[in-house]
């Protein structure tokens, strides 16, 4: 009896110890200082989880250093990480008001001088190199290069490196956006999240534990992939298919919107996608029309997409109009503009027209239904991004209780290591640097601090 006893003193401490290092990670909060006050409900209910601090933006931009606004709160980001344990962040703005880091790809289209910038997040997730100093993502700084963040090579220049700033990739944080511009778009995601955590996460909702898979065709198969996703759902996780046809038929339900808004309305957890997308729509099943059939506030899911486009949240330069770091506007080539140069950088700001909207965007910050969280690509996805799916599927796999952003930069690590980031080469094709940056490119909006629900 003693040594029973003994043993369950042993795992209660165990359990205890796990639990504190959890607790331990700290999580930061970036807001402008006018949203500080709505966010105060929010860092005092996270507070019963975790240490969370809330930190304005002008507070970030006038303390700490930096070539430019994104730089100087990846600053201050990697000095709260080494020193404070940092192991979450949520940035809370749009495009117009959150600065966005644009990194750059040798895209071969000759109007735009054969280059495009993306916008990426995982810029400030990927703070440090791996001997933990500093990851500025700008290791080459001559001439014009030294405003090209996380520059990759491959498509236009077919000599070694792709990764051409030498960007370390894999996060040492965790971080999320909400894609918000004004307070109640802010009351909306908090109360989302809030009750999310209280009822759904513990498992109180019902269909909670559903996860949807759609397969809606597109670039590529991807039924088998998904086969294999459900073969590492967690226990007590039921899964609904939804898989197009051709001479495969799995005999499913069919893939369409009434299916996708009937799974909603029924509480699933989980709803991942593959297939066409573009900024407003998964292609044959899902769209931002949708929503007004959508009633599910009381057991929200977790929406991952691999489709085109549908994380979208800021122009696409030099393509697309935009304001550059001197303030001057651009038509962009699409519309006629035509570069003879290496095209100026982004500013780290884009509003008006210049911030375009998205799926991800609208269903997370649209009233109280939808989804309390969105993964998904800002540009065009490729094939490759089946494994960051998979990694995601994995890493919530393995958790009994499972954090949104762990998660996620499980399946950014995932990703680099299944598809060989560190040794890919130029070939002819413009693939390979494709797959390098596809990562670069995907969004998280939601709090990386979210509880999924428990694994039974």
């Amino acid at each position: 009896m003693n040594k029973t006893l003994t043993l369950i003193a042993i795992f209660c401490l165990l359990l205890f110890a796990s639990s504190c290092v959890l607790a331990s990670k700290a999580f930061i909060i970036v807001c402008p200082d006018r949203f500080k006050s709505e966010l105060s409900r929010y860092a005092k209910y996270k507070k019963k989880q975790l240490p969370v601090k809330v930190i304005t933006l002008e507070a970030i931009l006038k303390s700490s250093p930096g070539v430019d606004d994104p730089e100087r709160i990846k600053n201050y980001l990697y000095k709260a990480w080494r020193k404070d344990d940092l192991g979450y962040v949520l940035l809370v703005g749009d495009a117009d008001i959150m600065p966005v880091r644009y990194m750059v790809l040798d895209r071969v289209t000759e109007p735009a001088f054969n280059y495009a910038f993306y916008p990426s997040d995982l810029y400030y997730a990927d703070v440090a190199k791996q001997d933990g100093s500093f990851d500025d993502w700008n290791a080459q700084k001559d001439g014009y290069h030294a405003g090209y963040f996380g520059e990759v090579h491959g498509e236009k220049h077919k000599n070694p490196p792709i990764n051409f700033d030498n960007v370390d990739y894999r996060p040492e944080i965790a971080v999320g956006r909400w894609p918000v511009s004004n307070a109640q778009e802010i009351r909306n995601v908090v109360d989302k999240t809030m009750n999310y955590e209280k009822t759904a996460a513990k498992g109180k909702a019902p269909g909670i534990r559903t996860a949807a898979f759609f397969a809606s065709g597109g670039w590529m198969d991807s039924r088998g992939t998904m086969d294999r996703y459900i073969s590492h759902l967690p226990s007590g996780w039921t899964a609904e298919k939804r898989y197009y046809k051709d001479e495969r038929d799995d005999k499913t339900p069919p893939v369409n919107n009434a299916e996708m808004v009937a799974l909603l309305n029924s509480g699933a957890g989980l709803v991942i996608h593959a297939g066409h997308g573009n900024d407003l729509l998964w292609d044959g099943c899902f769209s931002t029309a949708d929503l007004k059939n959508v009633h599910n506030e009381n057991c929200l899911p977790v929406m991952f997409s691999v489709g085109c486009y549908t994380a979208r949240f800021a122009t696409l330069p030099p393509y697309e109009p935009y304001t550059d770091i001197a303030g001057v506007e651009h038509k962009g080539s699409d519309h006629g503009e035509v570069f003879t140069s290496p095209p100026p950088p982004p500013a780290p700001y884009q509003s008006g027209a210049h911030n375009p909207t998205g799926l991800g965007e609208i269903v997370l910050r649209q009233g109280l239904n939808g989804a309390v969280a969105y993964i998904g690509c800002n540009t065009g996805g490729q094939p490759c991004a089946l494994t960051l799916q998979e990694g995601f599927i994995k890493a919530f796999e393995k958790t009994k209780t499972p954090i949104l952003g762990d998660c996620w930069k499980s399946a950014m690590s995932y990703y680099y290591d299944r598809e060989h980031l560190a040794t890919l080469l130029p070939t002819e094709d413009w693939y390979p640097p494709s797959i390098f940056f596809q990562g670069m490119k995907f969004m998280l909006f939601g709090d990386p601090t979210l509880r999924m629900p428990e694994v039974r």
